[in-house]
C-alpha cells in the first residue's frame, strides 16, 4: 500500500495560508495525473471542508451535488437553486471552512457566467470571511487564463497560484520503493520513461516488474494502458489545433531544438512555429525555452520538453503509433534498439538534479548559485555551474555509459578544450572539470588528478536518506 508521498513543502505552505486567520483563494494547477486531488485530500484531513468535483453536466445536477456536500458538513441539507444561493450560504457561515473545487475549469462549459458571480461574492465578502477556497485545475492553459488574464473576472483574486510539479528523481525513487527494491540504474530508467508523475509510477508499481523496459512493454504495448495517454491529455488541452502542437512536440522530442530545425521538421511556417512555441512555453508550460547559462544571444535560444513522460511518448509512441497498431512486436524491437541512446538526454537532467541536491544539502566541495547548459555554434557542454561571488566555474560532461579511467580522461580533455571557449571572468576564474556517468572505474585515480567524478553509486546515499 502506497501512502502519501512527500509534498511536505506544499502541505506546509497550504497550512500556513490556512492558519493566517483571513480568507484565501488558492489555485493548484498542473498537468493531469500529477497528484493535485491527492494533495488537496491530504491537506483537508481533520479540517471542516467540502470537496466538490465539477463534472460537465446540467447545472441543476451540480446544485444537487452541492446540497449533498454542504448537508454532510452543516448537518442540515440546504436548498440550492442558483449560484447566488450557494455563495450566500457559504459566506453566511462564521466558522472557518474549506471549499475544494476540483476540475474548476469545467465550470466554463457548465455556465461561463459563474466566474463573474464568484468574483462578485468574493469581492463583497472575503474581507469579513475566514474561508479558504482551494481551486484545482488540470488544464494549465485554461486555469492560467481564468486567473492570470487581465480580461477575466477572477484576475488578481488568487491569494496564490500553485503550480504542482511532478516528483524529482529522488521522490520518484521513494514512491517506487514501496513496490520494488531497485538498483539506482533501474530507478533512473523508470524516471526516464515515466517521469515523476505519481499516477504513472503507481501503475508501474502495480502492474510492472523491477525491469523498467519490461514495465514499459506491459503498460504501453501489452495492455495499452498508457499508449494513448499523451494524446488523451493534450488533445483536451490544445483543442482543435492539437495536430500542429503535436508535430512541434514530436520535433522537439526528436532532438530539434531551434525554431528553424522545428520548422524544417514539421513543415510549419516559421511564424506559426513561433506562435505555437510561445503558447507551449508560457501558457501550457510543457516546453522550456533555454539560453546558454552564459554568453547567451537571442539566436542561441533552444527548446526542450520539460516532462520526461511526454518526451518519451512523443519520441517513441506517437511517432510509431501506426506500427504499434500493425506490428507491436516490431515496434517494441525498434524502440528498445534506440532506447539506450535516448536515455542520455534525460540523464543530463538527472545529473543536474543530483548536483542541485548536493549543493542544497551543502555536501559538495563547490558551492554554486546558477546551473545550466552551454552551447555556442557546434560546441556544447552538458552542465556548467557558476558562483559569481567567488568567480568559480565548474564544467561537466554527462555520459549514460560505463567508463574506465582512460576513457574518462579522453572525455575530460575534450571538455577542457570546450571550456576554454567559454568567456566568463577569463584568467580570473577558478575552474573545475568533472564527469558524471552511469559507472566509472578507478574514480579515485581521477579524483586524485583533481577532477570532480560522480557515477550512480554517488546518487545512492541521497536515495536512501530521503529528503
Amino acid at each position: 500500500m502506497v501512502g502519501f508521498i512527500n509534498r511536505k513543502n506544499e502541505i506546509r505552505i497550504l497550512e500556513e495560508i490556512y492558519n493566517s486567520g483571513s480568507s484565501s483563494l488558492v489555485v493548484i494547477y498542473g498537468r493531469r495525473r500529477v497528484g493535485k486531488t491527492e494533495l488537496s485530500r491530504e491537506f483537508i484531513k481533520g479540517k471542516k471542508a467540502v470537496y466538490i468535483f465539477i463534472e460537465i453536466k446540467p447545472e441543476a445536477l451540480i446544485f444537487k451535488d452541492l446540497e449533498e456536500s454542504l448537508g454532510e458538513m452543516l448537518k442540515i441539507k440546504p436548498r440550492i437553486d442558483s449560484w447566488d444561493d450557494f455563495f450566500s450560504l457559504v459566506f453566511e457561515q462564521k466558522e472557518k471552512l474549506i471549499f475544494v473545487f476540483d476540475e474548476f475549469q469545467n465550470l466554463s462549459k457548465v455556465n461561463p457566467g459563474i466566474f463573474s458571480k464568484f468574483q462578485k461574492y468574493w469581492d463583497l465578502n472575503h474581507n469579513e470571511s475566514q474561508h479558504m477556497f482551494l481551486i484545482i485545475g488540470s488544464y494549465v492553459g485554461m486555469i492560467k487564463k481564468i486567473f492570470k488574464d487581465a480580461k477575466e473576472p477572477l484576475f488578481g483574486r488568487a491569494t496564490m497560484l500553485f503550480n504542482l510539479k511532478p516528483f524529482n528523481f529522488f521522490d520518484s525513487y521513494a514512491f517506487l520503493k514501496a513496490f520494488f527494491d531497485l538498483e539506482t540504474e533501474d530507478a533512473s530508467k523508470f524516471y526516464f520513461l515515466f517521469g515523476g508523475v505519481p499516477k504513472y509510477l503507481l501503475l508501474a508499481g502495480q502492474m510492472g516488474t523491477e525491469d523498467p523496459v519490461e514495465t514499459f512493454k506491459r503498460l504501453f504495448i501489452d495492455t495499452k494502458i498508457l499508449a494513448e495517454e499523451g494524446k488523451n491529455i493534450l488533445t483536451l488541452e490544445f483543442g482543435s489545433e492539437h495536430r500542429s502542437y503535436f508535430s512541434i512536440l514530436e520535433a522537439i522530442s526528436s532532438g530539434n531544438a531551434t525554431p528553424k530545425e522545428i520548422s524544417d521538421y514539421t513543415g510549419l511556417q516559421p511564424g506559426a512555429v513561433s506562435k505555437y512555441l510561445y503558447e507551449l512555453v508560457n501558457n501550457y508550460e510543457i516546453v522550456i525555452r533555454e539560453k546558454p547559462v552564459i554568453m547567451s544571444r537571442a539566436r542561441d535560444t533552444r527548446y526542450f520538453l520539460l516532462d520526461n513522460f511526454f518526451n518519451f511518448w512523443f519520441r517513441f509512441i506517437y511517432r510509431n503509433s501506426r506500427l504499434l497498431e500493425i506490428n507491436p512486436e516490431k515496434a517494441f524491437e525498434l524502440i528498445t534498439k534506440d532506447i539506450n541512446s535516448y536515455f542520455g538526454k534525460p540523464f543530463e537532467k538527472l545529473a543536474a538534479e543530483f548536483l542541485i541536491e548536493m549543493n542544497r544539502k551543502g555536501l559538495s566541495d563547490f558551492e554554486f548559485m546558477d546551473i545550466g547548459r552551454w552551447w555556442h555554434r557546434n560546441e556544447e557542454i552538458d552542465i556548467i555551474t557558476l558562483n559569481k561571488e567567488k568567480r568559480e566555474i565548474s564544467f561537466f560532461e554527462c555520459k549514460w555509459s560505463s567508463l574506465n579511467a582512460d576513457e574518462a580522461q579522453i572525455i575530460l580533455a575534450e571538455l577542457k578544450r570546450k571550456a576554454a571557449l567559454v568567456k566568463w571572468y577569463n584568467a580570473r576564474r577558478m575552474e573545475r572539470y568533472g564527469i558524471i556517468a552511469k559507472d566509472i572505474k578507478d574514480k579515485e585515480k581521477l579524483k586524485g588528478m583533481g577532477y570532480l567524478v560522480f557515477d550512480l553509486r554517488d546518487f545512492t546515499p541521497f536515495l536512501l536518506q530521503g529528503k
